[in-house]
């Protein structure tokens, strides 16, 4: 008893299970592919179901719709833990069909779209484990997995070697499984053998793969010998290789490439900023405002030393809209005596895209008017200053009002530093550990004998903007090893050029190592107003608008914007501009100027710098995915169909008589048996090689018999042969190629 143990062990758990398993491990894989669409909420739903889908596989060996009911009740689970969602109380009556309608249809879309995104990942997963329980399958799946994220890796900006790195071992992983089953398939007494020592089979497969692995992400990138297909035809045409990203954000690429970029926009993942991007000017929305302003979206505070994050558990309350619309509190609130003054915002949103967040004049005091194809609700996070729908919807258009303080600069200079404040402010004074001390050095040299914390800011704004100009395509050659640790430290001291993510994220971590509250905005610069441009023709020069005026501008993807935001207790959080060549649009008291927003061009980066559009065409890389999809699919069809193998071996053998045909079968069987590790002996005749087998393989020795006695008849036979000695032979042959 005890010796069958073990093998009905090995035999339940890794020759049924483990394979499913696998295949969960590549669909994690792959949806990274996503990464820069799906929100953090559809990747932690989509973990979560995936590992109760894990444990049900792998625990659960029978009882199909058990698992699969466990599987969608965690669905459900997950989606409603992950997503705030507004609960109605039941229907009036049951009896009712529009109360039970609109009872199911407004809870029903509280779950959109994360049921069919689930359920996608599910289906892929049990249909993939399906189709890969063959060796001809898994390898089909592999490949085509490798095939799509290489794909996406090259028209994307995104980094998957890691990904592909992973998909390759856990591939090696799965042929050694599928090995396994048909030895125990095939050679039953073999199998019970091996799985009495299991270590002998499973030492040897980690240990390989493991190296395999490591080789794959340690090994140094070596470089590029043969580009892909399309890069060599569009350089070929002098034109530059686009790379796509969705709503056109900032590529997240390693500050150790030189060269990789993609279209400028708003990108609601900024956890590794840097690299480079052109420009894109499709507009994004019309806002017409009773003043200009810089239109804010999020607020970051965590810094990693390669980009941003959030702070987690945010505190969200309901935002009433209409008639029952009301002011929005803000965190802390301002002190008595602030001034301020009232911003009307109407936008109108053109883009066609899903929205995660409104955009407004900060602070945003109430919303009034909110149209949208799907309605999700609408949360306001009153320490961060957000506007944030419940779940990404396409927002048509939506009226908000702000209160922007006054920018009181001598009021501001003559407040104490924040020993004590009514909030929490160690999230906006955080830093790594592995900051480098030379960037705190720096910010003190440069606010030295400084007395006071805003003139402490302003100062560190006007260092950032004179000493380092502004570029869309920052020369990332010019940094060492000894930078890549940190983005700050990279360009301060050794890529010293960049564009805005640049510039504001160097002003935050300068400014905390000050000792000054600070945190990171996220959103879009004002924008152009047509008007200006018809009163230009007009007037014969051009017209600048009045910065405090009202006026209707149209922002563009190429208006995506980041800037910097210090506390000071009172007065709250005031935005300052670090980047070369803008300037924060702030209302100041009567009798102050305010410095005119600057044109990129007019300090110092000459217009024909700036590169031209490039069009979001998403045709070259959609029909070269789908193309090669289909060559795949046609290939495994043709392999697998019976009749495209008749045709080939019609073709192949025009010509050869039937006994011709059986000799070059039999080699083509000697080939097959070598690989399945049966060789023949230098000295041996053939008929002493099929004895030996026969007598090895004894459930085989009739077809062994008879292909050789065919074979024999024809080899040695003085007439062309006939076509049953052909089938006879060939049907003996598919016996034993099925058997091994």
């Amino acid at each position: 008893m005890k010796m069958n143990i073990p093998g009905h062990f090995w035999r339940s758990l890794i020759l049924e299970r483990i394979h499913k398993l696998l295949v969960i491990f590549i669909v994690l894989q792959l949806i990274q592919c996503f990464s820069d669409y799906w929100w953090d909420e559809t990747y932690s739903i989509v973990y979560g179901v995936l590992t109760v889908t894990a444990i049900t596989e792998l625990f659960i060996s029978r009882k199909l719709w058990l698992r699969i009911g466990l599987q969608l009740l965690s669905m459900i689970a997950m989606i409603r833990w992950n997503i705030p969602m507004e609960w109605t109380g039941w229907p009036e009556s049951w009896r009712s069909w529009d109360n039970v309608r609109s009872f199911l249809s407004f809870h029903a879309e509280q779950f959109h779209p994360f049921v069919a995104l689930v359920l996608g990942v599910l289906l892929t997963v049990h249909v993939l484990a399906w189709f890969g329980s063959k060796r001809v399958g898994a390898i089909v799946v592999i490949v085509l997995s490798i095939a799509t994220m290489a794909t996406v890796d090259s028209f994307f900006p995104l980094e998957l070697w890691h990904n592909i790195a992973w998909v390759v071992t856990v591939g090696l992983a799965w042929l050694v499984v599928l090995h396994l089953r048909q030895l125990q398939i095939r050679h039953p007494d073999s199998w019970e053998a091996l799985a009495e020592r299991p270590l002998d089979i499973v030492f040897p497969a980690i240990l390989i793969i493991t190296v395999v692995l490591l080789a794959g992400i340690f090994m140094p990138r070596a470089p590029v010998i043969l580009e892909d297909p399309y890069t060599i035809w569009t350089e070929a045409q002098g034109r530059e290789v686009p790379v796509f990203s969705g709503e056109g954000g900032v590529q997240k690429v390693s500050v150790s490439s030189s060269k990789g970029s993609s279209l400028s926009g708003y990108s609601r993942d900024d956890r590794k900023i840097g690299g480079g991007f052109q420009f894109d000017y499709s507009p994004v929305m019309t806002i017409t405002t009773s003043m200009r302003s810089y239109w804010r979206g999020e607020t970051k505070s965590i810094y990693t030393g390669k980009g941003w994050g959030d702070t987690k558990g945010p505190e969200l309350v309901s935002v009433a809209l209409g008639n029952k619309a009301a002011d929005l509190e803000i965190d802390p609130p301002l002190a008595e005596g602030v001034k301020t003054v009232e911003v009307v915002q109407t936008v109108t949103v053109v883009r066609k895209d899903k929205l995660s967040v409104l955009f407004a004049a900060g602070p945003p005091t109430s919303v009034s008017e909110l149209k949208s194809v799907n309605d999700s609700g609408l949360k306001w996070n009153k320490k961060e200053w957000e506007l944030r729908l419940n779940k990404p919807a396409r927002v048509e258009s939506y009226s908000v009002v702000s209160k922007v303080a006054l920018l009181d600069e001598q009021a501001l200079r003559e407040l104490p530093s924040p020993n004590k404040s009514s909030i929490d402010l160690t999230p906006y004074l955080q830093l790594p550990d592995s900051l480098p001390e030379r960037v705190r050095e720096l910010a003190k040299e440069q606010t030295i004998g400084i007395t006071n914390d805003y003139d402490r800011a302003k100062k560190l704004e006007q260092y950032l903007k004179s000493t380092f100009p502004y570029t869309n395509t920052p020369d990332l050659s010019k940094q060492t090893n000894a930078t890549k640790g940190d983005f700050v430290d990279a360009f301060l001291f050794e890529i010293q050029e960049g564009y805005c993510d640049y510039f504001s994220t160097s002003f935050v971590v300068m400014a905390r190592s000050l000792g000054l509250p600070t945190r990171w905005v996220k959103g879009y610069s004002t924008g152009f107003d047509p008007a200006s441009i018809e009163r230009a023709r007009f007037n014969g020069r051009p017209d600048e608008p009045d910065p405090t005026g009202a006026g209707t501008y149209t922002v563009r993807n190429a208006d995506a914007h980041s800037w910097a935001e210090v506390y000071f207790e009172g007065y709250g959080w005031m935005p300052f501009e670090p980047t070369s060549g803008f300037s924060v649009p702030q209302p100041t008291p009567e009798g102050e100027v305010i410095q005119p927003d600057v044109d990129i061009a007019a300090n110092g980066t000459p217009d024909e710098e700036i590169t031209t559009p490039t069009s979001n065409n998403w045709t070259v890389p959609v029909v070269t995915i789908g193309i090669v999809l289909i060559l795949a699919v046609l290939l495994f069809i043709a392999y697998r169909s019976r009749g495209v193998h008749q045709l080939w071996s019609r073709f192949r053998n025009r010509g050869n008589t039937p006994n011709q045909r059986v000799v070059r079968e039999m080699e083509s069987l000697l080939s097959f048996l070598r690989r399945q590790g049966l060789r023949r002996e230098a000295n041996e005749t053939m008929r002493e090689t099929f004895t030996r087998w026969s007598a090895k393989f004894s459930s085989l020795r009739t077809e062994f018999d008879g292909a050789l006695t065919t074979f024999e008849q024809a080899r040695y036979g003085h007439d062309s042969g006939n076509s049953q000695l052909l089938h006879d032979f060939n049907e003996a042959a598919a016996k034993i190629r099925k058997a091994l």
